[in-house]
């Protein structure tokens, strides 16, 4: 007869294989209480990252601060609400990290946690639910007693006033308006190393230039990453001219808007102001109407030839220009139409990979090709995520879109072979011109293993597709795996359709998410 096992029993060793499946606070609520110095040594580094954020208001004031007086919790995540709960059990434990969902406005409760948080962590990261702007944010966290060394507000624009220098400060991503508050800011932040900026751009500010002439350089910094729209790109030039000194690796995934900058632009613009540079990461992408495309021999220069290869892009319909380089670093890759295999140059020999994308794209500038799809399923091989969505017009290009093009080619239309399988969320942004049924099932079969469906959709044609569909079972199985609906425009109908009639294509779905994003049960 076999004997009777108890976890207690088991070798130390194995413990580390059976904890790595358990969240932090799994392993918290099952062994907290449990009598045993030796589990709880072995728990403990399993422990110190603990993320609470998902926890109720009673499972927090009740269990939280024996939690936090009884293990070594260095690292936490929770939600804004409980920064005021867990502000005095700072000073006497070993908490150095905080992470915080949900930011929202704060008062003068919150204002004085929070400079309780700059005196006593290491690091501490924050994130809007929502896109936000913050005017005192700033003020409250770059203070000279501040004692943070990694900073990261991620979802809210921060406006630079009232700041001091801050010494301990090494590594820093936020958001700004425009690269003028940049400046500012790297001027107080003496150690600065490491440095990411995401720069917005609204077309009704207009942006001073930088004031540069008692600048001093900042000696410390060595990473930058900028991304976001770029509207004066004179003012990213300044910046690199005045502490690019020391810069040794840079990543751009920028916007230009409607400016083009060529190999040669770049060059001096740019890589002539940091001598120190040895790794460079671009993703560069404009859209410029009656534009010649540019030319990649401006990338063939010496300098050019120290760093990762080039490759450049042009859409001559959608007037849109992308450089970026190789290897492809980025998770989403934007624009991609027919246009790509056929335009796509760069400055010396490459391959075209893009395992690292989840996200694509898909822009219809011309009729969608087999070449195209063919090309995403060899390129893409990890893709999640594509969106097909219309090209986005300069306000110059007075051309007008040529409707008696055919959305898909025939050659895609008939093909019945071809499949992504990789891809399991699929968004149609671009109705008005792909309400042909036959269109819309090849699209759909391409993806077998579809799980969330994304239509920018009136109810009268989703009405059409359903009732085409309910005769064919290629469409209806692919219709019964979707978990997850989300149709834009829904609520424009006299005749809404019912609980029934979803349940009856879509028996998986169980919120249908429309454009005002409330959730619908079915039942």
């Amino acid at each position: 007869m076999a004997s009777k096992s108890v976890l207690l029993d088991l070798p130390n060793e194995l413990f580390p294989f059976i904890f790595q499946y358990l969240s932090s606070i799994d392993l918290i609520k099952a062994f907290s209480d449990l009598q045993s110095h030796r589990l709880q040594a072995l728990i403990q580094p399993f422990i110190s990252q603990l993320d609470v954020s998902q926890e109720s208001d009673t499972w927090i004031q009740t269990y939280l601060p024996d939690i936090l007086n009884k293990h070594n919790i260095i690292a936490l995540r929770l939600q804004m609400k409980y920064l005021v709960f867990i502000s005095e059990y700072l000073l006497s434990t070993n908490i150095q990290s905080v992470e915080v969902i949900n930011w929202g406005p704060i008062d003068d409760t919150g204002k004085t946690v929070l400079g309780q948080l700059r005196r006593h962590l290491k690091m501490f990261f924050m994130t809007c639910p929502y896109s936000d702007e913050d005017g005192d944010l700033a003020s409250h966290l770059f203070q000279s007693d501040s004692q943070l060394q990694h900073l990261a507000i991620n979802n809210c624009t921060l406006y630079i006033n009232d700041i001091d220098i801050c010494t301990q400060l090494t590594h820093l991503s936020i958001e700004l308006e425009g690269m003028h508050p940049l400046f500012i800011l790297v001027e107080h932040l003496t150690g600065i190393q490491e440095l990411k900026v995401k720069i917005r751009s609204q077309d009704c500010i207009v942006q001073l230039p930088p004031e540069t002439s008692e600048i001093k350089p900042c000696r410390s910094l060595h990473s930058v990453t900028f991304t976001g729209w770029i509207k004066y790109f004179d003012h990213m030039k300044s910046f690199f001219t005045n502490f690019g000194s020391t810069i040794e690796c840079l990543s751009l995934n920028i916007d230009l808007m409607f400016l083009t900058v060529d190999g040669k632009g770049l060059e001096q613009g740019l890589l002539d102001k940091m001598p120190r540079l040895s790794s460079l990461d671009l993703i560069i992408h404009s859209t410029v109407a009656d534009s010649d495309p540019l030319d990649i021999k401006t990338f063939q220069s010496f300098t050019w030839q120290k760093f990762n290869p080039i490759v450049y892009w042009n859409d001559r319909h959608a007037h849109q220009h992308t450089i970026f380089t190789l290897p492809y670093k980025c998770d989403q890759f934007h624009h991609l139409s027919n246009e790509f295999v056929s335009s796509c140059v760069s400055n010396r020999p490459v391959s075209l990979s893009f395992k690292h994308v989840r996200s694509l794209s898909l822009t219809t500038t011309t009729s969608l090709t087999m070449e195209t799809f063919q090309f995403i399923q060899k390129a893409f091989p990890n893709v999640k995520t594509l969106e097909l969505t219309n090209w986005i017009k300069h306000p110059l290009d007075e051309s007008e879109e040529d409707t008696s093009v055919s959305s898909v080619n025939e050659d895609l239309l008939f093909d019945t072979t071809l499949q992504i399988p990789s891809v399991t969320q699929f968004c149609h942004f671009t109705w008005s011109q792909y309400d042909n049924y036959k269109t819309f099932r090849r699209l759909l079969s391409l993806f077998p293993n579809l799980i969330c469906l994304e239509l920018d959709i009136e109810q009268s044609i989703l009405r059409d597709i359903l009732t085409l569909a309910h005769k064919d079972d290629l469409v209806k199985t692919l219709f019964a795996n979707i978990e997850q609906l989300k149709i834009s425009d829904f609520h424009h109908e006299a005749k809404p359709l019912i609980d029934a009639e979803f349940h009856h294509f879509f028996p998986r779905v169980k919120n249908l998410i429309t454009e005002d994003d409330d959730d619908a049960d079915i039942e």
